[in-house]
C-alpha cells in the first residue's frame, strides 16, 4: 500500500464498451477514492484513455503488448514490471481461461492480493470450429486452476463461477459479486421517454429494446428475424438497439433483406443507456449465454418488462417483470407481435436492493475485499 491508498491493477478486456467496464466504472462512483487507486493493464488502452471516466478519474493506463499464446517469456517481464510499479493487488475480470501466467506470476512476485473474478459462462466467437477449439482450452485450463494461482475467487453469479472454477477451487472459497447498478439512474422518467422518442421520431410506435455489444453472444441476429416475423403481424412495432462491435454492419444489412430496415435503429453505443431505456416498451436480450447481464437488470429498474433467452442464468429474474423463453422465432415472434405501449411503469428499487444489486450496497462489498489485501 502507498501512502493511503490501496493500488489496485484491473486486468481487462480489449472491448471497453464491455459489461466488464461497466462493473468498474459504476462501482467507482460509490466508493470512496480517497481509499483506493485504479489502474488498468488492457490491450484496449488508447481507447479507455478517451473515455469519460479516465478523464474524471485520471487512473493510470497500461498498454498489455503480449499474450501467453504469443511470448510467455515476454508477457511475464510485462506483468513483473507493471506490478513492479507498487500494486497491492491485481484485479483478473474473466471470461474463459487460456492460461494463468499472469495469475501465477503475481502470486510468485508476493502481491497481497491477486483476485481472479468471472463474468461470462461461454465463448463469444461465432465460427463453430474456433469456439470449440477455444471450450477444450478453457476447459484444461480450469481442470488444471487452483487456489495455488490466487488468494480470492469471485463470480458476477453461480452460472458463472460455475463455468470458470473447477474442482481446484472449493465452493466456499468463490464469492458471488453481482453485478449492481445505480437503481435511482434507472428511475421511470415521462418526459425523458418523450424527448426520446421525439428526438427519433418515434410517434406511437411500439419499441422493441435491446443494449448490448453487438456479437455472437448477444445474439441480435435472432432478435431481428424474430422481430420481421412479429412486424408483419403488427407493422407499428420498431427495433431499438444501442451498442457496438463486430456485427453491426451485417445486423444493419439483414434488417434490410428482411425488408424491415425502415423499422429497425441498429445506434452505435450511449453513455446515457438509460434515458433509451424510458422510450422502450420491451426490453429483449436473446443472449446464447451470459454470465449475470448488467442490462437486464437495468431494464427492470427502468420498469420495462422483458423477454430474456432461457440460457441466461434464472439468477437475473429479479422482478417478476422478467419473462424467459428458449430461442424458437416463432415464440419470440409471438411474444413481440403482442407487445403494447408500457408507459407506466412501477418503481423496483426495494427488490433489486433486496436482491443485492443496489450499488451502494455492492461497493461496500467490494471495499471490503480489497481491505482484505491492504
Amino acid at each position: 500500500m502507498t501512502g493511503n491508498r490501496i493500488k489496485i491493477l484491473h486486468m481487462t478486456p480489449v472491448d471497453i464498451n464491455n459489461g466488464v467496464y461497466r462493473y468498474i466504472f459504476n462501482h467507482m462512483g460509490f466508493m470512496d477514492m480517497q481509499k483506493y487507486q485504479f489502474a488498468f493493464l488492457t490491450k484496449g488502452a488508447e481507447a479507455l484513455r478517451q473515455t469519460s471516466e479516465c478523464r474524471k478519474y485520471g487512473f493510470p493506463v497500461h498498454m498489455l503488448q503480449n499474450t501467453q499464446r504469443d511470448s510467455r517469456e515476454g508477457l511475464k517481464e510485462e506483468v513483473i514490471r507493471v506490478l513492479g510499479r507498487g500494486y497491492d493487488a491485481i484485479h483478473l475480470h474473466t471470461s474463459s481461461w487460456r492460461g494463468f501466467l499472469i495469475e501465477q506470476t503475481a502470486m510468485e512476485m508476493g502481491i497481497g492480493q491477486v483476485i481472479v473474478h468471472s463474468h461470462s459462462t461461454g465463448i463469444d466467437v461465432p465460427d463453430d470450429r474456433e469456439r470449440q477449439k477455444q471450450t477444450e482450452e478453457h476447459e484444461r485450463y480450469k481442470s488444471l486452476f487452483s487456489m495455488e494461482y490466487a488468494t480470492d475467487v469471485c463470480a458476477c453469479s453461480a452460472l458463472a463461477a460455475d463455468w470458470l472454477y473447477g474442482p481446484g477451487v472449493p465452493a466456499d472459497r468463490i464469492q458471488i459479486l453481482p453485478n449492481a447498478i445505480d437503481v435511482e439512474r434507472y428511475h421511470f422518467h415521462p418526459e425523458k421517454r418523450r424527448q426520446i422518442r421525439e428526438a427519433l421520431n418515434l410517434g406511437g410506435r411500439i419499441v422493441i429494446g435491446n443494449t448490448g455489444r453487438y456479437s455472437y453472444q448477444k445474439n441480435q441476429e435472432f432478435l431481428i428475424r424474430a422481430f420481421a416475423r412479429a412486424h408483419e403481424r403488427n407493422p407499428a412495432l420498431f427495433l431499438l438497439c444501442l451498442g457496438e462491435g463486430e456485427q453491426l454492419g451485417s445486423l444493419k444489412r439483414l434488417a434490410g433483406r428482411l425488408d424491415i430496415g425502415d423499422s429497425v435503429l441498429c445506434m452505435d453505443w450511449r453513455n446515457n443507456p438509460e434515458d433509451y431505456l424510458q422510450g422502450m416498451d420491451l426490453f429483449c436480450l436473446p443472449s446464447r449465454f451470459e454470465g449475470l447481464p448488467i442490462s437486464a437488470i437495468e431494464a427492470q429498474a427502468a420498469g420495462l418488462r422483458c423477454l430474456v433467452s432461457d440460457c441466461v442464468t434464472g439468477e437475473v429474474r429479479i422482478t417478476d417483470l422478467v419473462t424467459f423463453l428458449p430461442l424458437d422465432e416463432m415464440l419470440w415472434a409471438e411474444e413481440l407481435a403482442g407487445c403494447r405501449i408500457n408507459e407506466g411503469r412501477d418503481r423496483q428499487d426495494e427488490k433489486i436492493a433486496g436482491a443485492g444489486y443496489d450499488i451502494r450496497t455492492a461497493a461496500e462489498r467490494l471495499e471490503e475485499l480489497y481491505k482484505k489485501g491492504g
